[in-house]
């Protein structure tokens, strides 16, 4: 399981999967899918997504939810498992250097993947969240789908030719940083996705048909004692190397 922790960071677990992309949503906005609405239909407050630049891809599918992450003691090992419970088999298996992996091929829509997980797992949305909610093994997470939009043609491990979002335009550089009541509170994630052909084993293919993002965190990556109640903020930025991508700001807060 390919678990990105760094000192008092908070948790990020990057995967990479193949498939048929689905339809795009729009250039701004919220876009929070749930089943039964458009792909780019607003459906919550909490989660914004801004372009940078002119990108070909974007991110799609957003869901904010609480659910186990683990603690120091287990090596935050329930943190992978509930990637995993999120895209399951058949469809998607583990790998031993993506975390979870291609499976079965399947057939778009791709927004509503980690939709369909988070509510089959039953996990609570949204907030307000309680401070068991954010402590002690469990944490808030937030998760997305990354898709061509419109990219270009070539093969992905689901297809000999497709939409994808081509390997030229990776690493794709994910940073971010948390704030709770206007200070600081962690560093969420630095990190690169690396295009297909150079993880190992590398899948010979053209590029990533779509891929998710897994975000969490708990008050054990925040200040010590600091008082764990209020509002808090995100702020994400995915870059690919021609310089274009996406902000992502999300924010929710946890009650007494």
């Amino acid at each position: 399981m390919r678990l990105l922790r760094r000192g008092f960071a908070s948790l990020a677990l990057l995967t990479v999967l193949g498939g048929v992309v689905g339809v795009a949503g729009p250039a701004a906005g919220d876009t929070t899918h749930h089943r039964g609405t458009s792909a780019g239909a607003p459906a919550s407050q909490h989660v914004q997504l801004r372009p940078i630049g002119t990108p070909t891809w974007r991110p799609v599918g957003f869901r904010l939810f609480s659910a186990p992450i683990g603690t120091a003691e287990s090596g935050y090992a329930e943190f992978g498992e509930t990637t995993l419970a999120l895209l399951p088999a058949p469809n998607h298996v583990p790998h031993p250097d993506l975390g979870v992996g291609p499976g079965a091929p399947h057939q778009p829509p791709y927004d509503y993947e980690l939709a369909d997980g988070v509510d089959a797992q039953g996990y609570h949305e949204r907030g307000p969240f309680t401070l068991s909610e954010f402590s002690n093994g469990n944490g808030v997470w937030l998760v997305w789908m990354n898709v061509p939009d419109p990219g270009t043609e070539g093969s992905s491990p689901d297809f000999l030719v497709g939409p994808i979002i081509p390997n030229e335009l990776f690493p794709i550089h994910v940073s971010g940083f948390s704030t709770h009541r206007g200070e600081r509170f962690s560093t969420l994630v630095d990190f690169d996705v690396l295009p297909l052909d150079t993880i190992n084993p590398p899948f010979d293919v053209d590029g990533h048909s779509h891929f998710p993002v897994f975000i969490a965190d708990n008050i054990d990556f925040g200040p010590p004692d600091s008082n764990p109640f209020g509002l808090y903020r995100w702020q994400l930025d995915m870059i690919d190397e021609q310089g274009a991508g996406w902000r992502i700001e999300a924010r929710f807060v946890v009650r007494r």
